[in-house]
């Protein structure tokens, strides 16, 4: 009888830590959950409407990691000026300004690429990356980015961790 019970104990143990490593694995928190939701900008004509916001600052302190980005989704609150959603890296050049919602970021970033599924995203000290969601309404109305779902894979220090992040973002574009 004590024999069925200390294994009965030791197969409910080992199964909370696989569920506990799996939620853990399939989870990641990298970049902290938050991203620019400063303010909300005024009403401007359709045509000049867009607005770039960091979904993802570059980190302050602790070690720098790259991760594998594979997928970015934009979910909106409401969209009623039915806007699009790219997403884009901005390398900082040596001597750069932090920066968060901008009309457009190559005025203030070394280099901007569009995101494409594999991309290596640099984050950590010194040269860490930015991630910018540019959001393109395409008529009058108001555009509520709420959050970014981020999919993204750590490294093997961090044994392939593979998941996705929701990052708040809640940014409101107003074209008229």
């Amino acid at each position: 009888m004590r024999v069925a019970v200390a294994v009965a104990v030791a197969v409910l143990a080992v199964l909370v830590g696989a569920v506990s490593f799996l939620r853990w694995w399939t989870h990641p928190t990298v970049f902290g959950g938050l991203g620019d939701s400063f303010a909300t900008s005024g009403p401007r004509p359709v045509a000049d409407a867009a607005l770039s916001t960091t979904v993802v600052f570059p980190r302050v302190d602790g070690e720098p990691e790259t991760v594998t980005i594979d997928r970015a989704e934009a979910v909106f609150a409401a969209n009623t000026a039915e806007a699009t959603v790219s997403f884009s890296i901005c390398h900082l050049g040596a001597d750069e300004d932090p920066i968060g919602s901008v009309d457009r970021p190559e005025k203030y970033c070394a280099d901007v690429v569009p995101l494409e599924p594999g991309a290596r995203f640099r984050h950590g000290v010194p040269d860490s990356d930015y991630l910018f969601a540019t959001i393109a309404p395409t008529r009058a109305g108001v555009a509520h980015l709420a959050e970014i779902e981020l999919t993204y894979q750590r490294g093997a220090g961090h044994l392939y961790q593979r998941g996705t992040e929701t990052i708040r973002v809640d940014r409101k574009v107003t074209a008229e």
